[in-house]
């Protein structure tokens, strides 16, 4: 089995970030990963060992007035990373627009869902396979420092062989793409459950 995670990027001053999460009424650690760089990671739902971050994404940029992205990452097999500023929706990135699961609607229709969400008739052709949004223009001001963008586009592509599969495991594509960006990655490719409390800075526990 895969690994699987959500968490969420943050960039602001740490006392906004907390506002906003503390609004949501929502459980999280809260990392430094670079300068006014935050990991938000909240707390999964105990039945589905999921974390809803695109909302909380959504209010954090809304209150800090900054960019926030909400990343989350299926089964090592796809990604996705939502970028919001000051609360709209600014881009939309997926590691591999081929990746499809079966999904029916309220009239018990059949189609293929992709990853970001759009559905495709099950007698249609599917997406070849690669990115979507893998600009690095879209991601640059979410790093810090000088950012190297041709490594940042070859992350997004999927282009750096980390490992000897195929093609680059999700979790995998996701710590390159922050390295590129100048962050800490591994408070941000962690699921709550397994947030590494020994890190340094040590997380920030914040409870509803």
């Amino acid at each position: 089995m895969g690994t699987s995670y959500q968490s969420i990027l943050a960039v602001g001053e740490l006392a906004a970030v907390r506002a906003a999460v503390g609004d949501a009424g929502r459980e999280a650690y809260v990392t430094a990963v670079g300068s006014r760089r935050w990991a938000v990671v909240p707390r999964e739902e105990e039945e589905s060992g999921y974390a809803e971050v695109d909302d909380l994404a959504e209010l954090i940029s809304t209150v800090t007035g900054e960019p926030a992205v909400a990343f989350d990452v299926f089964d090592s097999s796809v990604m996705s990373a939502t970028v919001y500023a000051a609360g709209e929706l600014a881009h939309g990135y997926v590691s591999d627009r081929s990746w499809v699961t079966e999904y029916w609607d309220d009239d018990d229709n059949e189609f293929w869902a992709g990853f970001d969400g759009t559905l495709h008739p099950v007698d249609g052709p599917l997406p070849s396979p690669g990115p979507s949004g893998a600009d690095p223009a879209a991601f640059v001001a979410l790093g810090v420092g000088e950012v190297d963008a041709e490594r940042l586009g070859a992350a997004l592509r999927g282009d750096v062989p980390l490992d000897d599969a195929p093609r680059l495991y999700a979790e995998c594509q996701h710590t390159e793409i922050l390295d590129a960006l100048g962050l800490q990655p591994c408070p941000l490719t962690r699921p709550f459950r397994h947030a590494h409390l020994d890190h340094v800075p040590a997380p920030l526990h914040l409870r509803p």
